[in-house]
């Protein structure tokens, strides 16, 4: 069931906090941002669309080596994501039962947690069913739900996951995320969603490895 809300929002000030570190940004400028209701992460998703170096994208990710060969739950979790591409973005939208209110964070937990019924951080399996919007990026990089593998070993069913952004592979060069308001959800080359200066983590769920 979901956590209670003063643990959610401690996690998500970690998240924040987490996210102002990597940036460089100033913490009580991007908590001040949110608590007006601001998307602090815009100019980031702004940038999603200029295709960054692949220094940025390819960085050394330290974590458990992992096959490239994609598992049947990762297929599936990659074609369930296919299905929502042309969908609308809302920042810090709660998906409910439909598509069109999420952001790229609540997109992962909708069809991770909502659609294929699988723990997502903080939520048991079977028990995210979209009423909120669920963990944020900086949840996702240090849940122990997944573990970090190298960006060569990436499989449909990964999750791409920087400060600011993530996304869902569906094979091992292009993801499907929510990427802004303009945009809405695409399928883009990794490279192509990163954004400018972000380091990117690539996540399996440890569920894709058990129930492969």
């Amino acid at each position: 069931m979901p956590i209670k809300a003063g643990y959610l929002l401690a996690a998500g000030g970690g998240a924040l906090l987490l996210w102002s570190g990597f940036t460089g940004r100033n913490w009580t400028k991007t908590l001040r941002a949110v608590i007006q209701g601001q998307d602090p992460t815009q100019l980031a998703q702004d940038a999603a669309i200029i295709t960054t170096p692949a220094a940025y994208s390819a960085g050394s990710n330290v974590g458990v080596p992992a096959h490239g060969a994609a598992s049947a739950t990762g297929m599936a979790i990659a074609q369930d994501a296919q299905q929502y591409i042309g969908s609308t973005y809302v920042w810090g939208g709660a998906p409910g039962s439909g598509s069109g209110n999420w952001d790229c964070s609540s997109f992962a937990n909708a069809v991770v947690g909502r659609d294929m019924g699988l723990a997502i951080p903080l939520y048991k399996p079977g028990t995210y069913h979209g009423q909120s919007h669920g963990p944020t990026t900086g949840i996702w990089l240090v849940w122990t739900g997944c573990f970090t593998i190298h960006r060569q070993d990436a499989a449909a069913g990964d999750l791409a996951v920087w400060q600011t952004h993530m996304g869902i592979f569906v094979d091992s060069t292009h993801i499907v995320s929510a990427l802004n308001a303009k945009l809405g959800v695409k399928q883009t080359t990794v490279e192509g969603a990163a954004p400018f200066g972000e380091k990117l983590f690539v996540r399996r769920l440890k569920a894709v490895t058990v129930h492969g």
